[in-house]
């Protein structure tokens, strides 16, 4: 996977959009609110206006926010946690030139806050062999990315008014760990991943990436059914590895107790 994209992603979208909205309708007045833009200028690297949304939105606003986006990504992506979350607006000549994201994390995300695209260029363009991907700032879609592809954005061309700019939120999903739900400890855990998964990790030697797997264990501690939530594994035999890990997933076997879901990642470097 390089890349996926999700619609519709935030329930608390049009909400955030308002609030950026209301702080910019009437340019001849000045608040606290119109003070706290960075204008990001590395040459050659980033242009943009930038800001940290933690403190740029109300409290209660971001923190539902932040609350969806978290509970997003421990659910589809297995990451306990997202970095500090900026918000950015692109007008004329912004852009940011090819990079890569090391080792911020094993996504990167950017979720548009663009209700109309009303200046040329404004795209996210991520590597892809000889053609890249492009993706539109549609409004509330959502693009998750393995940030170790190079990646950017095109200039912004035809606006000056920043309610009318390409306006995201981006960062990271980070901090992938195991975690569960049911009565398994910590320790019985933690004692089936070192004694019956150190010999797939050291089967994987052509693998790198990153695999988020999410398993559902019975009452008699046999997993009943292994899910690749997602993943950005490349190397040999890419779909092999792959299929050998869902199989060493489907024969662990836990201590016998009450059904549990367990989220499992895994990084190979």
């Amino acid at each position: 996977m390089i890349y996926k994209t999700y619609e519709k992603f935030s329930p608390y979208a049009q909400d955030l959009r308002a609030h950026f909205d209301a702080n910019f309708a009437d340019p001849r007045h000045s608040h606290p609110d119109r003070f706290v833009w960075d204008y990001w200028n590395l040459p050659g690297e980033y242009t943009f206006v930038r800001t940290p949304a933690f403190h740029y939105f109300p409290q209660k606003m971001y923190q539902a926010f932040h609350r969806h986006l978290v509970n997003w990504g421990r659910e589809h992506l297995g990451c306990h946690d997202v970095s500090p979350t900026w918000l950015s607006y692109y007008v004329e000549g912004c852009q940011q030139h090819w990079h890569r994201d090391e080792p911020h994390g094993p996504f990167a995300f950017v979720l548009s806050l663009t209700p109309r695209i009303a200046f040329e260029g404004g795209r996210t363009i991520i590597e892809n062999g000889r053609e890249p991907i492009v993706i539109d700032p549609k409004f509330n879609r959502l693009i998750v990315f393995d940030p170790s592809k190079r990646h950017g954005v095109t200039p912004v061309k035809g606006i000056q008014d920043p309610r009318r700019a390409r306006l995201v939120l981006h960062g990271w999903f980070v901090n992938p760990r195991v975690f569960w739900q049911g009565p398994l400890t910590a320790k019985e855990v933690q004692s089936v991943i070192d004694q019956q998964l150190s010999d797939a990790f050291a089967a994987q030697k052509n693998l790198k990436g990153y695999s988020g797997w999410r398993l559902h264990i019975g009452a008699d501690g046999r997993v009943a059914r292994a899910l690749l939530l997602i993943d950005t594994l490349r190397g040999l035999q890419r779909e092999k590895q792959l299929s050998l890990l869902k199989n060493k997933m489907l024969n662990l076997q836990f201590p016998s107790k009450k059904k549990s879901i367990l989220t499992l990642p895994l990084l190979f470097s």
